[in-house]
């Protein structure tokens, strides 16, 4: 058994997973806000101490005793790690390749006066080049990877295997459905304050990006335009209603046909921040087909935003579903379970060690 372990700036999700014979088997799952809904939401004051009385109310109602997890599985975010696919030259000196991988770690990391931590996966050889392999690269500091194991322990954890953010994501898919074999998926993780964008293929280099954009921002957003409160925002964005207001944003209601210019919106931001993505994307790689966009994490529930992404880029998108892949008893099939996906991600991750 492990537990999948998601430090959230904004929920805790915690997912605790066992490998049969017959695949994953989901044992247990859960989540908890790291904030008082009633209070607002305010990123910039959200301290450790937020972080652990929320970890501890989860585990307690998940009747999990913390010091008797023997297998645990969390990850570093994406702004405290860096991912990279590299061409590095094929030799068969391990050493050699570990201190050019280590130099190339240096490039990548806003280093924090601290050892620069790293590690890799040879992919393969180059497709392209059959002198070089193909290797990613997975480089933080020492001081991020203390902090996160200090936190850890002061949840009364013990640490176990520390992954990446955009890793876990991705592989809450790639381990049970792999990749394709031409062209890419989309996947994106569209978390509280900010979201993670990695595009991947099996014959497609992996890429991860951070966009500055999140589900709070859209909340306010809505705060503005219908004059709501945090709370009553929270709830419209998850709402049928939600998507009549993205339409009437963007001058697509029904009866509509009027010659206007319709304002720029966050909904805008973000699909011109997922197009400039591609759009390097395929620059640095010459891959330009995309399958499908799979949206997951604590606000992909935004009702008509996967239709909207899709409209706009002309790329199939659709919500993940992770628990889809489980075995468990009935589970509703709800926009909410994507949140889970990096957990799953993770708790996957740590049963093939």
């Amino acid at each position: 058994m492990n537990i999948g372990l998601d430090i959230g700036r904004y929920e805790i999700k915690v997912v605790q997973l066992n490998k049969s014979p017959k695949g994953y088997q989901l044992l247990n799952y859960g989540s908890e806000p790291v904030y008082d809904i009633s209070k607002g939401y305010d990123p910039e004051r959200l301290d450790e101490s937020s972080i652990l009385s929320a970890v501890a109310r989860l585990f307690s109602k998940m009747k999990i005793n913390p010091k008797r997890v023997k297998s645990l599985t969390s990850g570093l975010s994406n702004q405290q790690s860096s991912i990279r696919q590299l061409k590095m030259v094929n030799t068969q000196d391990e050493e050699e390749l570990k201190q050019a991988l280590q130099f190339e770690a240096r490039k990548h990391i806003p280093m924090d006066g601290t050892d620069a931590l790293m590690d890799y996966q040879i992919l393969g050889e180059d497709i392209r080049e059959m002198d070089k392999l193909d290797v990613l690269l997975v480089a933080s500091t020492q001081r991020n990877l203390n902090n996160h194991l200090k936190m850890l322990r002061n949840m009364n954890l013990r640490p176990g295997l520390v992954d990446s953010e955009a890793i876990g994501m991705a592989n809450s898919y790639v381990i049970e459905h792999g990749l394709p074999e031409d062209g890419c998926n989309v996947f994106l993780n569209i978390g509280a304050v900010s979201s993670v964008l990695v595009v991947w293929g099996r014959q497609a280099p992996f890429f991860a990006r951070d966009i500055q954009i999140g589900g709070h921002h859209f909340t306010r957003e809505i705060m503005e335009k219908m004059e709501l409160g945090y709370k009553d925002a929270e709830d419209f964005k998850c709402s049928s209603k939600h998507t009549e207001l993205i339409d009437k944003l963007h001058g697509n209601a029904e009866g509509n046909f009027s010659v206007s210019v319709a304002e720029h919106t966050i909904y805008d931001n973000l699909v011109d921040e997922i197009r400039r993505s591609l759009r390097y994307y395929i620059k640095e790689s010459n891959e330009s087909f995309f399958h499908k966009i799979l949206i997951m994490g604590g606000s992909a529930g935004i009702q008509g935003l996967d239709e909207f992404i899709a409209n706009r880029l002309n790329v199939v998108a659709e919500i993940y579903n992770p628990f889809s892949q489980l075995h468990h008893d009935t589970l509703e099939k709800t926009e909410k379970n994507s949140e889970y996906a990096t957990a799953i991600g993770y708790a996957m991750r740590g049963l093939l060690e």
